[in-house]
C-alpha cells in the first residue's frame, strides 16, 4: 500500500493503523538508543515505511509519511521512557 492510501483519522481503521505506526517509530527509537545513534524525521520515516509495508516512492508519499511521523514521534519516546523508568533501563529489544 502507498502511504497515501493509508488510512486517516476518518477512516474505520485508523486507531488501529495508529497504533502500528506507534509501535513501529517505538522499535525504530529503541533500536537507535540501543545503538547509540538518532535519526531525523526523515530517515526515521524511511526506516518505519518497510516496517508497515508502506510504498513511499513518489514525494507525496514520503510527506504523508514523515508528517505522521513527525507528530508520532514524541509518542514513541514518551513510551521509551516510561519503560526505561519501570524496568529500570532493562527492557526487551527485538532486532530485526
Amino acid at each position: 500500500m502507498k502511504a497515501t492510501q493509508a488510512p486517516t483519522i476518518c477512516h474505520p481503521d485508523w486507531n488501529r493503523f495508529r497504533s502500528r505506526v506507534i509501535a513501529a517509530v517505538t522499535d525504530v527509537e529503541a533500536q537507535m538508543q540501543q545503538l547509540g545513534k538518532s535519526l531525523n524525521y526523515e530517515g526515521l520515516a524511511c526506516e518505519v515505511a518497510p516496517r508497515l509495508g508502506l510504498e513511499i516512492d513518489t514525494p507525496d508519499d514520503f510527506d504523508v509519511l514523515e508528517k505522521l511521523v513527525r507528530a508520532i514521534r514524541p509518542i514513541a519516546q514518551e513510551a521509551l521512557r516510561c519503560t526505561r523508568e519501570d524496568q529500570g533501563g532493562q527492557f526487551a529489544l527485538v532486532l530485526l
